[in-house]
């Protein structure tokens, strides 16, 4: 049976639907409408004087939830590029004016560094906070409160604060413990059931497992946005007039009635209506709410105007010489809120991906939620690391402006309402909406489109 599938945003969630689509319904149209001049959303990699900057996701993490995006990469050959990252004895929280060792490692020598920073008592506590975590399941859906309960506000303040924070933005009282501690977005995912969908080849087995063998994370040879690039073109040349895509166009609202996206082109300045069987919706969620606004679905539209989203600022710093601490031996840190520091944390790239950078050369990326003056950040880093940091030799600046989801507690019910309504008028609400972790937003997007399949 064919269908007319209409996807609004071609960023990896967008594209991720339409490989999927295929896989699902092999004679499906499909139409992505991208907002901006390209494809990707938010990876973004360029290579500068031999520097790979990424200014969105750095790398891929290894672990669960992966064989959705191995398929993709198994089909689209992009697997014989892998770049593994060199895995680092340590990540670092910045407490109390200086760097504390937290072991990815756990050795004894990574251990007794972290009593030397912290003291014996976080470590017992930690360990005795263990079963907790195990077993205790407190009634709410704040991760604060639940992080309370387990840790202890001492452990809670020190340790989860800096490290949510560094991720989202956000102190732990203001996250969901559903999408940002359980996952419980991913509790379909069955490694065995997905298999018999997704199938891997030999070599691609063989490969991976002798490229990423003892990698935490892992790259390209051009960066993470070969990954959206690569899929994108094998879109195109394997379904050639079935994938079509309308860059610098804009979805401004949706007719109900007659199951049409009406869209927006820039370059032509005219407005064209676009029929749809389905239609997906990846955008961010103050563009959704004004979709469903200009669609009459003022209600819908309401709950996603009450949908927070945070704003990001990346920078690459590149030198063309070593830059750290000799004893640094860390993925990154991160800082906590109550350091009251610019910096939301760093990311030692020119450590995890050296062949991805000039010999002897430093690159860090570095994410804060204000854009303030370069000297400003160069200075914490100064302090952060207690090195005088020297000029750098290029400083690439990007601005996320309310580009990620806040998953504020009960976040997922919410949405969970928006698309029970939606889904019963054809319109699907993309995995965005529930993730930012690349392996989680493909499967998502796989199981989207297994579920309409069957």
């Amino acid at each position: 049976m064919s269908h007319k599938f209409v996807i609004v945003g071609a960023g990896l969630s967008g594209l991720s639907n339409a490989f999927f689509i295929k896989h699902f319904f092999p004679k499906a149209q499909i139409t992505l409408i991208e907002q901006s001049n390209r494809v990707g959303g938010m990876i973004v990699s360029n290579n500068r004087n031999g520097f790979i900057c990424e200014e969105g996701p750095r790398s891929i993490r290894m672990g669960k939830y992966n064989r959705p995006l191995y398929h993709i990469l198994n089909k689209i050959g992009l697997y014989k590029e892998f770049v593994p990252s060199i895995q680092q004895p340590y990540s670092y929280i910045y407490w109390n004016g200086k760097l504390n060792a937290v072991p990815l490692q756990m050795n004894l020598g990574t251990i007794s560094q972290f009593i030397k920073d912290n003291g014996s008592g976080d470590l017992f506590k930690l360990i005795k906070a263990y079963p907790k975590i195990m077993l205790m399941n407190p009634n709410t859906d704040n991760l604060g409160e639940y992080l309370d309960h387990v840790l202890g506000k001492d452990l809670t303040e020190k340790y989860a604060e800096s490290v949510f924070y560094g991720i989202y933005g956000e102190s732990v009282y203001n996250l969901s413990k559903a999408l940002c501690y359980t996952k419980s977005h991913m509790k379909g995912y069955n490694e065995q059931e997905i298999s018999k969908d997704l199938s891997l080849d030999k070599d691609f087995e063989q490969v991976r497992d002798e490229k990423l063998k003892g990698a935490n994370s892992y790259r390209f040879n051009n960066g993470v946005e070969s990954l959206t690039k690569r899929l994108h073109t094998y879109l195109q040349e394997t379904y050639k007039m079935e994938y079509k895509m309308q860059l610098n166009s804009k979805a401004k609202g949706i007719d109900l009635a007659k199951k049409e996206l009406i869209v927006e082109s820039r370059e032509e300045q005219e407005e064209q209506r676009i029929n749809y069987d389905y239609l997906i919706l990846n955008a961010p969620t103050h563009q959704l709410s004004q979709i469903m606004t200009n669609s009459n679905l003022n209600k819908i539209g309401e709950m996603f105007r009450g949908v927070k989203c945070n704003s990001l600022v990346t920078r690459n710093i590149c030198w063309d010489q070593k830059i750290l601490p000799k004893e640094f031996q860390g993925f990154g840190y991160l800082i906590n809120p109550k350091q009251e520091q610019v910096i939301l944390g760093m990311v030692a790239d020119s450590l995890s991906f050296p062949s991805q950078y000039p010999e002897n050369a430093t690159n860090l990326s570095v994410m804060s939620i204000y854009d303030v003056n370069d000297h400003v950040i160069l200075s914490e880093l100064s302090k952060h690391l207690g090195v005088k940091i020297p000029e750098p030799k290029e400083i690439i600046t990007k601005s996320w402006s309310k580009a990620f989801t806040r998953f504020s507690p009960g976040h997922q019910e919410e949405m969970k309402k928006i698309e029970s309504e939606l889904n019963t008028k054809s319109i699907i609400i993309g995995a965005n909406n529930y993730t930012l972790a690349i392996p989680e937003l493909v499967y998502l997007s796989y199981s989207k489109m297994k579920q309409l399949y069957l």
